[in-house]
């Protein structure tokens, strides 16, 4: 080895690397295993409860996801498959429609580009920024072509060694051609997800380029168009659109795609983490009005889980099994039985019990932690409930006029977490309602209530058998009630009925007198009213119990996450984040040297935008630069005497420490140069 390369002024560690490389799996699989074994938090019995949930909440997430996209993706394939079976004079072309405002696409396309391969190995991922012009556009889908890994079970692996620059459509020709010599061609599938991203006129001549190769190439185009069929015809001119046959794929909405994620996931038996109804509330609203991500709704929940579990071990609870809870409770030490009390509804159980009972839940751990399992598995039954009940619910009034309780779990969800939904005046409007339906939506709603009851997941509860089996008998007792009961009925109403006298003088007595008749007990119902006046109420008194807010449990805060506060993590406010940073560096460095006697001084030590930032805010509309350089100048370097500077020579890193500082505030928008004087500056903000 040649020690001149070796040599240095300063002692260092000089590494020459050979031509070995490490595989991306392997690296990937190392760098996984690294994060997840020494992470700060891995000894702490939270943590790892956290993780193993979260773990679990991903892979359903996952799952559901493929599911989800399988039909949709399954036609698009189908398509791809079959688009070159016949002659073809026309590009092949699906408009995948993702809906607009959705971020989420990555996920399915992702999918789609995977599931892609499995057909045809031949894929080119195309994104708009990578592709600002046809040069780069042409060069990147043939290298994705070229260059990329053939792994199909027909041919050996094959990988090209061409320049990314030295591509061409001749080279891509050549290649295709002496690849499919003596077998079945494969197409070559271009997907191209943000379609209204892209450069019309590079899309334009891009299509109208591979148009000229399609009978040697057998191109499939795949466009993802968050708008409409608007966006295709008005990017496209007819001499290009005439050289694709395009056809339409919808995928499912962005607010479905939520339904389902909650529906399946957080509001099943997979996941005992629960948000409160302020907190469910406050996602619901930054999805509805402002990005539409479901990937960004699953991060701002998956952030609560991880602010919920750090509050301490107690809430490694947060555990639907029973065993697991039980082993969890006797690994707890003195310091986890404090945190337990320490949580609000430990007060109001200690409150609720006599004096003797208080003094063992305060002292006695053994004692405390009985009752802490027992109220544990009790608050486990009520979440298991809760979910049931607001489906059964959910089939009652979705169909309502106006729908007063909403048409989606999540509706009555954000309602029932908050205070008791049966005694709003939605529900009760509902109610109301539900006196109106005719025999036939009756008898259908109790069915769907009765199979989602019977099919339900709650073990060894006799109150829901119970309540499955007086519902079957109400089914029995509708669908008993035929037409001559009916008649009957009718009959004995109109010879019981009695001549009203609406005589009245003005239409105030005429209000009266019709507000008097609605109040007074109707006696004429018939047999089927009177069936379905008893049907509700039984189900309404069922409700009434099952139906309670969490914070009528005892430990709910376990397993239900209200902390309101988390609205300053996930939205924050940027410009007092940038004030407190600017005025006072300490409080994000954490450093001594940044520490301030009071908030109006300033320390030498301090990041010179800090010193700048401070110093601007002591002028007005318009700053002399001169003047704020003395000041910054007196600060940094208090050796030199201010009032001499004009027959002082400045020291040049001083000054170019300064002009970068401006500069830095100038590019964060404090600041703006002043045409009216060419030596000052305009302040932008804080009363400027």
């Amino acid at each position: 080895m040649d020690t001149d390369q070796t040599l240095s002024v300063s002692k260092g560690v000089f590494i020459f690397k050979n031509d070995f490389k490490a595989s991306k799996k392997q690296s990937k699989h190392k760098k996984k295993s690294v994060c997840q074994t020494n992470t700060l938090f891995s000894s702490n019995m939270w943590y790892q409860h956290y993780r193993s949930l979260w773990d679990v909440i991903e892979e359903e997430i996952h799952i559901l996801n493929d599911n989800l996209f399988s039909s949709v993706l399954s036609n698009l394939i189908n398509f791809v498959k079959t688009s070159h079976n016949d002659v073809v004079n026309e590009i092949p072309t699906a408009a995948l429609f993702t809906g607009i405002n959705m971020p989420d696409h990555g996920a399915q396309f992702e999918s789609l580009s995977k599931q892609l391969r499995e057909t045809t190995p031949h894929v080119a991922y195309l994104q708009s920024q990578d592709c600002q012009n046809i040069k780069y556009l042409m060069e990147n889908m043939i290298n994705e072509f070229v260059n990329g890994d053939l792994k199909d079970d027909s041919f050996d692996v094959v990988k090209s060694h061409i320049r990314k620059t030295q591509l061409n459509m001749a080279i891509l020709k050549c290649w295709y051609m002496d690849l499919y010599e003596d077998s079945k061609k494969k197409p070559l599938a271009v997907i191209i997800p943000d379609f209204e991203s892209f450069n019309p006129s590079v899309l334009q001549r891009f299509i109208l380029i591979i148009s000229c190769y399609l009978k040697d190439l057998p191109f499939v185009l795949i466009f993802g168009i968050a708008t409409d069929m608007n966006a295709l015809h008005g990017t496209l001119p007819y001499k290009v659109s005439s050289k694709i046959r395009v056809k339409v794929f919808n995928s499912q909405r962005s607010i479905e795609y939520l339904n389902n994620v909650l529906e399946k996931v957080f509001f099943s038996n997979v996941c005992p983490f629960q948000l409160g109804g302020r907190v469910f509330n406050l996602f619901m609203e930054l999805f509805l009005f402002y990005d539409l991500s479901v990937n960004n709704f699953i991060r701002n929940i998956k952030y609560a889980c991880a602010d919920h579990f750090t509050y301490g071990n107690a809430m490694a609870l947060c555990n639907l099994s029973k065993y697991v809870n039980q082993e969890t409770i006797q690994e707890f030490t003195e310091d986890d039985f404090e945190t337990v009390r320490q949580l609000p509804s430990f007060k109001k159980l200690v409150e609720s019990e006599s004096k003797d009972i208080q003094v063992k839940l305060l002292v006695d751990n053994d004692y405390l932690s009985e009752v802490l399992y027992q109220k544990i598995c009790d608050i486990q039954t009520y979440i298991q409930l809760l979910h049931l009940f607001l489906r059964c619910l959910l089939v009652l009034v979705e169909d309502l006029p106006r729908a007063p309780l909403g048409k989606q779990v999540r509706e009555l969800y954000a309602i029932a977490t908050v205070k008791k939904i049966t005694e709003t005046s939605e529900y009760l409007e509902c109610m109301k309602l539900l006196n109106f339906q005719s025999k036939d939506e009756l008898c259908v709603k109790l069915t769907r209530i009765v199979e989602i009851l019977a099919s339900n997941e709650v073990p060894k509860n006799d109150e829901i058998k119970q309540f499955v089996k007086i519902l079957s008998i109400y089914l029995k007792n509708l669908e008993s009630i035929g037409v001559n009961d009916f008649e009957e009925t009718m009959e004995e109403c109109e010879d019981n009925t009695k001549p009203v006298d609406l005589k009245v003088a003005s239409r105030t007595q005429l209000r009266q007198k019709l507000l008097e008749m609605t109040q007074q007990p109707n006696k004429s119902l018939t047999k089927y009213e009177k069936l379905r006046e008893e049907i509700i109420k039984n189900i309404s008194d069922t409700f009434k119990k099952f139906l309670m807010e969490p914070e009528s449990r005892y430990f709910h805060e376990i397993f239900f996450y209200n902390n309101i506060s988390i609205k300053n993590y996930i939205i924050g406010s940027h410009r007092s984040a940038i004030h407190n940073a600017l005025n006072d560096p300490q409080f994000y460095l954490q450093c001594e040297c940044c520490e301030l006697a009071n908030p109006t001084s300033i320390n030498p030590t301090m990041p010179d935008i800090c010193i700048a930032y401070k110093l601007h805010l002591e002028y007005g509309k318009m700053i002399n630069l001169y003047d704020w350089l003395q000041s910054f100048l007196s600060i940094v370097d208090p050796d030199v005497d201010t009032q001499q500077t004009a027959k002082i020579f400045i020291k040049p890193e001083l000054q170019a420490r300064f002009t970068q500082a401006v500069a830095e505030l100038e590019h964060l928008g404090f600041i703006k140069s002043s045409k009216r004087k060419t030596d000052h500056v305009q302040r932008l903000t804080w009363g400027g």
